[in-house]
């Protein structure tokens, strides 16, 4: 158990790799016609277990920052079996990648992750021809088959992980691979993965709203690449700042297209002040706290912090999208629902929005994470406006993002 006391943010902090874009890149090196270097890794628990199943498919890693991919040698094996960790990520794009050398996959799981259900995973792998045993929906998930179609209409209600792993492997296919999404949610994340697959030379064509073609038999390759910082973890620094201080965060980008870029929108219309010099970001404290209402369908990893920034603000705010919060390492609204009480703070649930009534204070006490990196961090940054310590079952689940989040903020 982690205890932490009232604090104030007075920061200057270089932002933790982002993981979202990190896999990306280490996927596309390892199924990459030729060596790449890539910039920026950190040793994050989602990070460390991608690598663990690149090596296993057969790509080898060796140097520190940079680090050099040597793209994967098919093994002349045709069964392979991998352990994603806790990585959703993971499960999700190699469940696809991993068939372009084998047809008999089992995917392993630890964790959180072991009980999340997997559905829309499984009902996408099956459009596409393949047979998938599972846990009743759950991991262990074995996939066996070859890909019988060039064209699949798919639902991306559940998220967009799924499609990023669709649109991995397609460029990898005979013919390649048409797709259109209904519903899709987490968009900006989608967007990301063509970006760098456009950057690694993908050639994508846009067919309308939601729909691409992406013809096959293309290669990937690009000799170098950088990796983002990471607006998933930084929006926990940029909150606490907006709530009790200042902050000066460097190794982010103000183009990024990661959905959780969006804390600056919401922080300012709580009334945070916000500034880019030189390519640092630097948040502070205004002299309103203004309630706010926030939509997440595209970002809901920000929605524990966002909480947060709700008990701070003087007055209701107004967070929907929350049926996107289940399926994840916690059920997060569930979770985030026991802070709010054990800390004094009122709130209503009404169809997908919660609605918190904010008072620029909570009580403090025991937080239980859950095991969940996002939840944890929230947590520590509430302790900027309690007036008790803050205390936290586990504190050691931050490293599956941000392993030096502690460090960072010296608490």
């Amino acid at each position: 158990m982690k205890t932490i006391s009232p604090f104030r943010f007075n920061h200057e902090i270089q932002a933790n790799a982002s993981k979202s874009d990190a896999q990306r890149c280490l996927i596309l090196a390892a199924f990459s016609s030729g060596p790449t270097a890539l910039h920026g890794l950190d040793e994050s628990e989602d990070i460390v277990s991608m690598q663990k199943c690149l090596r296993v498919l057969g790509a080898e890693h060796h140097g520190t920052n940079p680090i050099y991919i040597q793209p994967r040698i098919q093994q002349g094996e045709k069964s392979v079996e991998l352990q994603v960790g806790e990585s959703g990520f993971a499960l999700r794009t190699l469940a696809f990648m991993s068939l372009i050398d084998y047809n008999d996959v089992t995917i392993l799981g630890k964790g959180t992750l072991l009980k999340r259900e997997q559905h829309q995973l499984i009902e996408i792998l099956n459009q596409l021809g393949l047979q998938v045993e599972s846990n009743d929906g759950k991991l262990p998930l074995r996939v066996q088959g070859t890909i019988s179609v060039s064209a699949l209409s798919v639902d991306g209600s559940a998220g967009s992980q799924v499609i990023s792993g669709l649109c991995l492997l397609a460029p990898h296919l005979p013919n390649g691979l048409k797709i259109s999404v209904a519903n899709l949610t987490s968009k900006p994340y989608l967007e990301m993965t063509l970006e760098r697959m456009k950057f690694m030379g993908i050639h994508v064509q846009s067919l309308g709203k939601d729909s691409y073609f992406i013809p096959g038999n293309q290669t990937y390759h690009r000799n170098e690449c950088h990796i983002e910082g990471d607006w998933s973890g930084a929006a926990n620094l940029i909150v606490g700042a907006a709530i009790s201080g200042n902050i000066r965060v460097s190794g982010l980008a103000s183009t990024s297209l990661q959905a959780d870029k969006r804390i600056l929108e919401f922080v300012q219309a709580f009334g945070a002040q916000v500034k880019w010099s030189d390519a640092n970001l630097s948040i502070s404290a205004g002299t309103e706290r203004r309630a706010f209402i926030a939509n997440i369908e595209d970002c809901p990893d920000i929605f524990p912090i966002l909480v947060i920034l709700a008990c701070a603000a003087d007055g209701t705010s107004a967070i929907s999208g929350i049926h996107r919060l289940k399926n994840k390492e916690s059920d997060r609204l569930s979770v985030m629902c026991e802070l709010l009480k054990s800390v004094g703070v009122s709130f209503e649930i009404e169809s997908n929005t919660i609605s918190i009534h904010g008072t620029g204070k909570i009580e403090g006490g025991t937080v239980d994470t859950h095991n969940d990196h996002r939840i944890a961090m929230a947590a520590a940054i509430a302790a900027c406006i309690s007036r008790n310590e803050i205390s936290l079952t586990d504190e050691n689940c931050v490293s599956k993002s941000y392993p030096t989040f502690f460090r960072d903020l010296g608490i």
